[in-house]
């Protein structure tokens, strides 16, 4: 593929504990939430309690990222849907434990998406102000920023706290030979409806259907708008591919709603995944998800694999 409709720069951001630490054994919603409610402290211009008819909705950085507004006046394809995705991945760290001594080493994926890359330092700020907090787990250092495309290459340095270089952006490499076999491991819960229902048993087709309508919500509002139809015939192939495995098991975990003031369920599966067929265009848009992850939740980190092809 010659140009990316799409740009994302997958990001690692480098944690170390300072003093206890205590969480859950699922960090993502600690890490969303912790992350939303710092930076609308540190940008609000309103102090308003909701950002609903904000006058600044449209162009305050909290909003854009966090809650980013549905305009359908100016994105026709999110008239059918009540919220945007979001410009932004996190993926919490998935160290299991609930205890952590001073000195762990952490790290925090996060994926830029479009405009969303022009937001790093506001995540930078946010970060280090979490950490000096306190409140989110307990206190923590950002020690730097690496690049998760381009192994090593540092992009802020937490220690000085300069930046050093520019994020690389994830880059759409084609296969050396035909794709026959995709092996996926969902390594956070993966939580997504089928035909209005969730979904506990996904087959390749139906984690594929999600996985191409994000990437094409997202290219509409933060890349480089295509025709509506671009999916079809992929949609096409993915039909032809017969799943092998889908080996799944329910992951069962919950979070405090601000917003609704209780606690929401947001069991999802994670598992293995196999299938066989012709996959050899269906694996570039698939190794592009594994940096915008699918399903619902993907910004408290839900919907992460990691996918191996043979030939």
């Amino acid at each position: 593929m010659s140009s990316l409709p799409l740009r994302v720069s997958p990001l690692c951001f480098r944690l170390e504990t300072v003093g206890p630490f205590r969480v859950p054994e699922y960090k993502g919603a600690l890490f969303r939430g912790g992350f939303g409610q710092y930076f609308r402290e540190m940008v609000c211009v309103t102090r308003a309690p909701v950002c609903t008819d904000c006058p600044h909705l449209s162009t305050c950085p909290y909003s854009t990222v966090f809650e980013t507004p549905v305009l359908p006046d100016q994105f026709t394809v999110l008239r059918k849907y009540p919220n945007a995705p979001h410009p932004f991945v996190l993926v919490p760290p998935l160290d299991q434990r609930t205890a952590l001594p001073p000195g762990t080493s952490l790290e925090l994926g996060v994926s830029l998406i479009g405009r969303g890359i022009e937001y790093l330092p506001h995540f930078i700020q946010v970060l280090e102000g979490m950490g000096r907090d306190g409140r989110y787990g307990g206190r923590f250092r950002l020690r730097s920023v690496v690049s998760g495309v381009a192994p090593g290459r540092l992009v802020y340095d937490g220690m000085t706290r300069r930046f050093v270089g520019e994020p690389p952006l994830w880059v759409w490499e084609e296969a050396a030979g035909a794709v026959r076999r995709m092996a996926v491991e969902f390594l956070t819960p993966l939580r997504m409806r089928t035909e209005g229902r969730y979904n506990s048993r996904p087959d390749f087709v139906e984690i594929t259907q999600a996985l191409l309508r994000r990437i094409h919500l997202l290219r509409e509002i933060y890349g480089e708008a295509g025709d509506v139809g671009w999916t079809h015939e992929l949609l096409r192939q993915a039909d032809r591919v017969k799943t092998t495995r889908s080996d799944f098991r329910m992951y069962a975990w919950d979070r405090m709603s601000g917003r609704q003031g209780r606690r929401v369920q947001m069991d999802g599966v994670v598992g293995v995944l196999e299938a066989e067929g012709e996959l050899t265009e269906l694996a570039g848009w698939w190794r592009m998800g594994e940096w915008l992850s699918v399903g619902s939740g993907t910004s408290m980190g839900m919907g992460r694999y990691r996918m191996e092809v043979g030939h």
